[in-house]
């Protein structure tokens, strides 16, 4: 109700931070309550009419009665109140700057998991949502924006700006394989929102995602209850479209309950960025601190006094006035007009299968009597897989249910979550699933890498251990067979470049350090301004070695991000072993 736009920023506000500009003038209410009082004194006394009966009085007077009585003397002191109302200077809100500096900061924390590449919002679910994060910049114009990608780590794409032209291209760029860790924990960009909105009160927080997990609600929990930031949540994807990962919105209803947050679902039009627009400007004017003076609203009730005092005169205008009125009204108003049927919706891409209504009912009844991890369970049973891994909530659960449908990524995914809220047995056993994984979309050095620190780990279950040994020497196999083959077809290529861009069928290096290299392009040159504009060629060469695509710029930033913790941890080691 609050956020109807015909109260504006929202009737909110106006309960909140209405008072009044220059209040010592609400003082003369006191001689006019004063005099209103004297006169009802003076009216009260009895008179020789009153000793009349009423038949003769009526006959023998000449006046009016009951509420229209001396209707002009309380007419004025309605005035006079208005009038007093508007020297107060009744105020709920601020003036706008012409500058725009006042304008609200907000940080966009946008998933950037291979589960925002599902097709039921077209062209994806990544790409429909920086297409709306455009559409909310040109909707703020010049309102400071910062922007943070997650995946299994957070990193900051671009720090708050007010350059919507410098902040577009480095969206653009934002795809999966710029992510130096796979995964989909939204809470490890937490600390990076003090580190852009600097604790400014009025902040926005606006998370881009189509689900999160428990402990990323836990954690939102914690944070939001001692932070002034407002919590909105664009919800990327489409209930009423099939999809293998589909949008969970009751983790996102959730999310929004325990912050104090909204949930806003993605929609064709502009009706989304309409309504984030406004909560950001709302909670801005609501607890910003700005500079501004407050604006004074008491001019519009000039209004009525004006009206008032032009009838003030007339003999008998209130019903004169009244049919005056209503005929004017009439005029103004528009004649009839036969609506057309006008389509909101976007094109059905020919992949995705819209939703049934039977579906839909038969999923109500199944709610009914069955809880989520329950119906998984039965679909499971069925050996229906890719269902049972849509129904389930529990991470391993629906990790292997992924695995047995041949999801692998969405499986990587799913056990790489029991590392937020689990045992230590359950976490090792999500990283053992996570290795076999990655084993089967061929990324057997990550599956290594793996399964060693699992091997390396004092605290493995005896269970676990024979099954990890094991996995990690059929692991250690293939990369061999892999670099034999690598070997001999050492040469075959037109080019260093080409092992970048083998077919999956094609052998493929599994290490990387027995691949040849053309020494040129692996030799490093440490080139200064004088030399570069003094020579052509070297500019040239130079210019060259510059990379244009900020896809390949935030790739190598998030792993050096990635690394600056570890190597600071490290140096703090060493530091206080020389102590």
């Amino acid at each position: 109700m609050f956020d109807s736009p015909l109260f504006g920023v929202g009737a909110e506000q106006f309960f909140t931070q209405f008072h009044f500009i220059r209040p010592l003038w609400l003082i003369a209410f006191i001689p006019m309550l004063l005099l209103l009082w004297l006169r009802w004194r003076e009216e009260s006394k009895p008179s020789w009419k009153d000793i009349l009966p009423e038949h003769l009085r009526q006959a023998l007077t000449i006046g009016e009665y009951g509420w229209r009585k001396q209707l002009p003397l309380k007419l004025l002191m309605v005035i006079v109140s208005i009038a007093i109302i508007i020297c107060a200077g009744p105020t709920w809100q601020r003036q706008a700057s012409p500058f725009g500096e006042d304008k609200a900061s907000m940080l966009v924390i946008l998933d950037n998991n291979d589960s925002m590449l599902q097709k039921d919002l077209p062209p994806s679910r990544l790409e429909r949502s920086k297409q709306k994060i455009r559409d909310l910049l040109d909707a703020r114009k010049g309102g400071s924006t910062g922007l943070v990608v997650y995946a299994g780590s957070a990193h900051v794409a671009m720090p708050i700006t007010q350059d919507s032209k410098v902040f577009e291209p480095f969206l653009a760029a934002i795809t999966p394989e710029i992510m130096p860790v796979e995964g989909k924990l939204a809470e490890k960009a937490l600390p990076l929102i003090d580190q852009q909105l600097q604790g400014l009160p009025g902040s926005t927080v606006l998370l881009v995602t189509d689900g999160v997990n428990p402990a990323t609600i836990t954690a939102y929990k914690g944070y939001f209850e001692n932070k002034p930031y407002q919590l909105l949540i664009l919800a990327a994807g489409n209930s009423d479209m099939v999809s293998n990962n589909p949008v969970d919105l009751d983790s996102l209803n959730n999310l929004a309950s325990v912050t104090g947050g909204r949930l806003v679902e993605v929609t064709v039009d502009n009706r989304d960025i309409e309504t984030l627009n406004r909560l950001v400007e709302r909670n801005m004017q609501l607890n910003g601190e700005s500079s501004m003076p407050w604006k004074d609203m008491g001019y519009l009730l000039l209004l009525p006094i004006a009206i008032i005092m032009l009838l003030w005169f007339r003999k008998g205008w209130l019903v004169q006035w009244c049919v005056v009125v209503m005929v004017s009204t009439s005029m103004f108003m528009t004649p009839k007009a036969m609506a057309e049927n006008i389509s909101l919706k976007a094109e059905k891409p020919e992949v995705i299968q819209e939703v049934r209504a039977w579906d839909k009912a038969a999923q109500w009844w199944w709610d009914l009597w069955l809880t989520p991890n329950q119906q998984g369970q039965r679909l499971f049973n069925k050996n229906e897989y890719l269902e049972a891994a849509k129904h389930y909530t529990d991470p391993l659960r629906k990790g292997v249910a992924y695995y047995y449908a041949g999801e692998y990524k969405s499986a990587h995914s799913a056990f790489l979550a029991l590392q937020n809220d689990a045992s230590p047995e359950a976490k090792d056993f999500g990283l053992y699933n996570a290795a076999s994984a990655l084993a089967r979309q061929r990324e057997y050095l990550a599956a290594r890498d793996l399964l060693q620190s699992l091997a390396d780990k004092d605290t493995l279950s005896d269970k676990l251990r024979p099954d990890v040994e094991h996995n990690l020497k059929v692991i250690d196999g293939i990369v061999e067979e892999i670099n034999r083959t690598s070997e001999s077809q050492a040469g075959s290529t037109d080019g260093p470049e080409e092992s970048f861009e083998l077919d999956q069928d094609k052998p493929r290096t599994a290490d990387g350090a027995d691949e040849k290299t053309v020494a040129e392009l692996m030799l490093k040159e440490t080139l200064n301004a004088n030399e570069i504009l003094g020579s052509q060629e070297l500019a040239d060469k130079w210019l060259k070695r510059v990379e244009a695509d900020p896809k390949y710029f935030l790739r190598a930033k998030f792993q050096i991000q990635l690394r600056e913790p570890v190597q600071t941890e490290l140096d703090q080691k060493q530091e206080g072993q020389a102590q």
